[in-house]
């Protein structure tokens, strides 16, 4: 919980500093984000299990208003493996994604800060299938690139925990992500 707080807490003095004139991420109100994930975990799983990066997806719609934006998606990641055992652990999980744009350079790109708070299962593929519900926060910063009017790419990076509660406690990740945002209406 300390680490959701320092989180909160940087993300709020950061916002309290940024300039007034930013504009939003997007030029229209209503977009869809499809992206693609490189997750590096912060914990070590053991002898048996590769906790090298592995690769994830995700989907959101988002709504934007003036420099602030309001994301609710999937996330779908791999965050551990091993082939010896034959055993997956993917995090399946819906999420909320607040954006607030802090700068404009130029005339395409917008840096942000964002924050994260989602919920869903670690699913662990062995037999027998084992399923572990799964709070998760973090924050993160990135770069929207307009390519057109209606259409950016997302470069961003976040690191986010996840609680799993009883079992497995608490496991930190690094996020990069490349997507695709297309402006709706």
């Amino acid at each position: 919980m300390r680490h959701f707080r320092y989180i909160v807490g940087l993300t709020v003095a950061a916002l309290a500093l940024a300039p007034l004139g930013a504009a939003a991420q997007s030029r229209q109100p209503w977009s869809v984000q499809a992206s693609g994930e490189w997750v590096f975990p912060t914990k070590d799983y053991g002898d048996v299990l590769q906790s090298g990066t592995t690769l994830g997806w995700e989907l959101q719609g988002r709504y934007t208003f003036g420099r602030f934006s309001l994301g609710a998606g999937y996330q779908r990641s791999t965050v551990f493996k091993s082939d010896e055992a034959d055993l997956t652990g993917t995090l399946s999980l819906g999420f909320v994604e607040p954006r607030y744009v802090v700068a404009i350079l130029g005339e395409r790109a917008a840096p942000y800060l964002a924050a994260r708070l989602g919920y869903g299962a670690l699913l662990i593929r062995e037999t027998p299938r084992v399923t572990e519900d799964s709070f998760t926060y973090g924050a993160g910063a990135g770069v929207m690139i307009a390519v057109t009017p209606s259409i950016t790419i997302d470069a961003g990076g976040q690191y986010f925990l996840a609680d799993f509660g009883g079992s497995g406690g608490t496991a930190g990740y690094f996020l990069a992500r490349l997507g695709l945002a297309v402006g709706l209406f």
